[in-house]
């Protein structure tokens, strides 16, 4: 299946794939809206909304580990579908180091908890070598250069892998 070879539509409430199902498309939002949820708590709030425009899926597509959260569609939604073997080919279109950019950036988003601010007083732990090194890369003005590939998909991925990766970076001091 090639970009823009298939659509699905969503009705409310529909599932699109579950978290900890294993990851074989990623999905770009043509109209309508995708909560992202956590099946541990379902009555919570979404983690997100995925609105025309965006992508999600997208993580289990480099990496191969589990969906992370639940995709329900909110409202009637279309969603242009990308298969692996198409995703793929693009990752080898990379150079290598846009590929060990979007390697960096992908397992810090898997490993590191969304920035929550701490409780008065509390001790923060100090940052991980990784969380620098992305802190660094991010701060970096070359970094929107450096990922720019030309394909549309995977532009569109860089820039919320980098979106992904600062809101687990606490604001600057």
């Amino acid at each position: 299946m090639a970009i823009g070879d298939q659509t699905r539509k969503y009705r409310p409430g529909m599932i699109v794939f579950r978290e900890g199902e294993s990851g074989d498309y990623a999905c770009l939002v043509r109209s309508g809206a995708i909560d992202l949820v956590k099946l541990a708590n379902p009555a919570a709030p979404p983690i997100a909304t995925v609105n025309p425009g965006m992508m999600f899926g997208e993580l289990a597509l480099i990496d191969n580990a589990p969906r992370m959260a639940t995709a329900r569609a909110k409202v009637e939604t279309e969603l242009l579908i990308v298969d692996r073997a198409k995703f793929l080919t693009k990752l080898k279109g990379l150079n290598g180091r846009q590929r060990e950019l979007f390697d960096l950036l992908t397992v810090f988003v898997r490993e590191t908890p969304l920035w929550v601010a701490p409780i008065y007083n509390e001790v923060r732990p100090p940052p991980t070598e990784k969380t620098v090194k992305v802190q660094t890369l991010l701060a970096s003005p070359a970094l929107t250069e450096l990922l720019k590939t030309g394909d549309p998909f995977l532009d569109v991925l860089g820039n919320m892998l980098v979106n992904y990766s600062r809101r687990r970076l606490p604001p600057p001091a």
